[in-house]
């Protein structure tokens, strides 16, 4: 039996107002917290519902509008764990979660951007040779690791993308054994003993996350000359730097204290320090993310207009675009759209049948076809090199150029 977690809720509380102040070192946070989320929320709920009133893509705005979501999620629930830190870990499973689908819209928003559909991205990684992993995996396979870079383009995408999506389980899984072990009393989150659940959950946690976000990496790396036209780095860097300070700040607090390094007293609680540093900062960094968001993921790129400068800088015929706003009234239908996890399921199926499904046969079926649907081997042809080029657009409005690819 693992030995009595020591955070009670006297330790978490037991603190004396500053002197001169009549306030709380909690009460004076909280507000911090409350201030700043509700700036976040203002900024982030005007630059989602801009982009509901001007649905033209759905297939890339859904994405963008789950991402921006992200930032007025954790305000909130790191105001509300604050504000009730005895608990917050029941609050911050909310967040925990969310953050691993953002992670997954973003990577979906990159696959759309090279191509608008599942089987023109396929199309497209079949004929697009990989680029070497960046580091560390170029030193691993030096010192004689076999993590070799995939012959096949399409093999390629597949590993991304179940490195991607393995995320979403983990995080899902990892939130419910938090929240098992905590209700029989052998979670501790202000502890990182190997006798209770915390330091295995972030173990875990820490290897599944970092798996995900360099995948997300080599993604970028070796297609950022596709996506250099939608400003790339900018939407990488945003979602990046949320996932990256939230979950490490709060790691590196909890090792703090683990070492005595920072301890309470009169004044600072067990809570200020377990819970109310970081959820302070992630309010105010989250604020910030949120402007960025505004340069990140404009909404102007979907009007009439953006998508016309869209179609120039990709060398297509401003006349073929179709512009239809698809959001409903007052944006419902691009909420609802947004809300609809269909997507999500259908990803972390199609990861797990190419994972465990046809393994041995693999090198000679569908991964070598040239349309997936049955056995073959790869072949090229001088026509191939069209289909290199990502198709930019949605709603059917496509290129002359491109659709004869398709249907050669």
């Amino acid at each position: 039996m693992p030995k009595f977690c020591n955070s009670t809720e006297g330790q978490y509380f037991a603190t004396k107002a500053i002197p001169g102040l009549e306030f709380t070192v909690s009460q004076i946070g909280v507000t911090i917290c409350a201030a700043f989320a509700v700036i976040t929320t203002i900024i982030s709920l005007y630059l989602i519902q801009a982009h509901a009133l001007h649905y033209t893509r759905p297939d890339e705005q859904r994405h963008v509008m789950r991402i921006v979501l992200m930032l007025p999620i954790y305000a909130i629930v790191t105001t509300l764990s604050y504000a009730f830190y005895a608990h917050a870990i029941y609050y911050e499973v909310i967040r925990d979660c969310y953050e691993a689908f953002a992670l997954a819209s973003f990577f979906f928003l990159m696959t759309y951007l090279i191509a608008p559909t599942l089987h023109e991205q396929k199309q497209f990684f079949r004929r697009w040779e990989p680029k070497r992993w960046p580091w560390p995996i170029t030193w691993l396979v030096k010192i004689g690791i076999p993590l070799r870079t995939p012959r096949s383009g399409l093999t390629w995408f597949n590993i991304v993308w179940i490195g991607t999506f393995q995320y979403c389980i983990i995080r899902v899984l990892t939130t419910f054994t938090s929240l098992a072990t905590q209700w029989y009393g052998v979670y501790c989150q202000s502890s990182w003993s190997p006798q209770f659940a915390h330091v295995w959950v972030t173990v875990v946690l820490i290897i599944m996350i970092t798996i995900a976000l360099y995948m997300l990496v080599a993604f970028y790396t070796s297609l950022k000359d596709e996506l250099q036209p939608y400003r790339p780095f900018l939407k990488f860097l945003s979602i990046k730097l949320v996932i990256f300070f939230s979950f490490w700040q709060a790691v590196i607090v909890g090792l703090l204290m683990n070492f005595k390094i920072i301890e309470p007293n009169d004044y600072i609680s067990q809570g200020d320090l377990a819970t109310g540093i970081n959820a302070t900062l992630v309010s105010v960094e989250m604020t910030g993310f949120a402007i960025m968001h505004l340069f990140s993921y404009p909404w102007k790129e979907y009007t009439e207009e953006g998508l016309a400068e869209r179609y120039k800088k990709m060398g297509l015929a401003v006349k073929d675009l179709d512009v239809v706003y698809k959001g409903g009234f007052g944006g419902w239908k691009a909420w609802v759209d947004t809300f609809n996890p269909w997507d999500f399921i259908k990803a972390v199926a199609r990861g797990f049948r190419w994972l465990f499904v046809g393994v041995k046969k693999r090198h000679v079926q569908s991964i070598y076809s040239p349309d997936d649907d049955g056995p073959g081997f790869e072949t090229h042809d001088s026509d191939d090199k069209e289909d290199l080029l990502p198709s930019h657009t949605r709603s059917g409005s496509m290129s002359n150029t491109r659709r004869g690819s398709l249907e050669r």
